[in-house]
């Protein structure tokens, strides 16, 4: 019987596996999954692939979040090269150093109310750059040993100093301030108030004033969500925009992408915050797409886009800069500077790839000169409406 039953046993187990042959293969990985997906499109291979905006080679932030700070001075500085400027590498720690010193005003002002964190928008280079001004990265940045960034203890000594702040209920302005800045002093150094470049001297506002030189008024950003009428200006409501500015202009999402597509082919760039949370970023290193078992192209809709955004799924997570546009075989792909140490991985130098599916669904707000966006005027809204 128990020979008869043996026999009887392998009998079947064979006979499933004749009709289920797929209980023999392995399943696939997301890493395969997502392989399968990007070579089933035309896509770039390199950067050759595309013909980007002037820009300076990227920067690595190391052991920061201030991915804000290197894209947006990024885009600065390829603002001057485009407007014929002095190339001049810009200093990224400047404003963080003075976003934090704004930040501990704000905190203390509403009681412990304001988000006090290392993440901002493009919003904050702008501010720091009305407010204090700038500097050439030259006479501030100073890397950590090895030439990289690393914050690690910057920011625990802030919480630190916050926590107690919060413990003990005492929300005086000038006693934070001066406790943060001491903070600040000691892992980024104290902000030359004169400098000296290219032989002449100056001050961080001279120096905005008369090297960077930029159109301040003539800069526009742009989001597309429901949650504002079309066509006016709103509050991107995420928590890095801590200062509550509502200064994003709000379009339909085929005319946030066209703007966005059309200032780029046209030699302009965009600094970009985006959710980088989706498997293809963190599993290639290189290429941020949404593969069809995920949402079909098809399917990414204003509606789709709201969704995730409402339920998470999307959030604000990293600023980058994008410099170039090229069409593969009917697929629209963006290049940009990345920062973050994923996109510099295997001898990555910071190049990411984005295809225009992740665009639509994933990009939350964009920077750019208005030149670039001419459509605009017509968005923008009426005086007195």
């Amino acid at each position: 019987m128990m020979q008869l039953g043996s026999l009887f046993i392998q009998s079947f187990v064979l006979l499933v596996l004749a009709f289920c042959p797929i209980a023999l293969a392995p399943a696939q990985t997301m890493q395969e999954k997502l392989h399968e997906a990007l070579e089933k499109i035309p896509h770039p291979t390199s950067v050759a692939d595309f013909q980007p905006a002037p820009a300076l080679p990227c920067r690595n932030q190391g052991k920061t979040f201030v991915c804000w700070s290197f894209a947006t001075t990024s885009f600065l500085e390829s603002e001057m090269m485009r407007l014929k400027r002095e190339p001049v590498r810009l200093s990224v720690m400047y404003p963080v150093y003075c976003g934090y010193m704004e930040k501990a005003r704000r905190l203390a002002q509403t009681h412990g109310g304001s988000r006090f964190a290392a993440g901002d928008l493009f919003t904050g280079v702008f501010d720091v750059c009305r407010e204090y001004g700038a500097l050439p990265a030259s006479v501030y940045d100073r890397p950590a040993a090895g030439g990289g960034f690393d914050q690690t203890q910057l920011y625990a000594d802030l919480e630190r100093c916050i926590q107690e702040t919060r413990l003990q209920g005492k929300w005086d302005e000038a006693r934070l301030v001066a406790r943060v800045k001491k903070i600040l002093k000691r892992h980024l150094g104290e902000p030359p108030k004169t400098f000296s470049h290219n032989g002449r001297t100056y001050t961080p506002k001279s120096f905005l004033a008369e090297v960077v030189r930029l159109p301040w008024t003539d800069y526009l950003m742009l989001t597309s969500f429901e949650s504002a009428p079309f066509n006016t200006f709103t509050e991107l409501k995420v928590p890095d925009n801590w200062r509550h500015n509502t200064n994003f202009l709000n379009v339909p999402l085929p005319a946030f992408y066209d703007a966005l597509k059309g200032a780029v082919r046209a030699g302009f760039s965009a600094a970009v915050d985006l959710d980088n949370t989706e498997p293809s970023y963190e599993s290639t290193g290189r290429y941020c797409l949404i593969p069809d078992f995920d949402l079909p192209a098809a399917q990414i809709t204003q509606a789709a886009r709201e969704l995730r955004f409402l339920d998470g799924a999307t959030s604000d997570d990293h600023v980058i800069h994008v410099i170039g546009f090229n069409n593969f075989g009917g697929e629209d792909w963006f290049l940009a500077k990345d920062s973050w140490k994923v996109a510099w991985r295997d001898g990555n130098q910071g190049s990411l790839f984005l295809h225009s599916a992740y665009v639509k669904l994933k990009i939350l707000a964009f920077l750019v000169h208005r030149d670039g966006v001419p459509q605009a005027d017509a968005w923008l809204p009426r005086r007195g409406s």
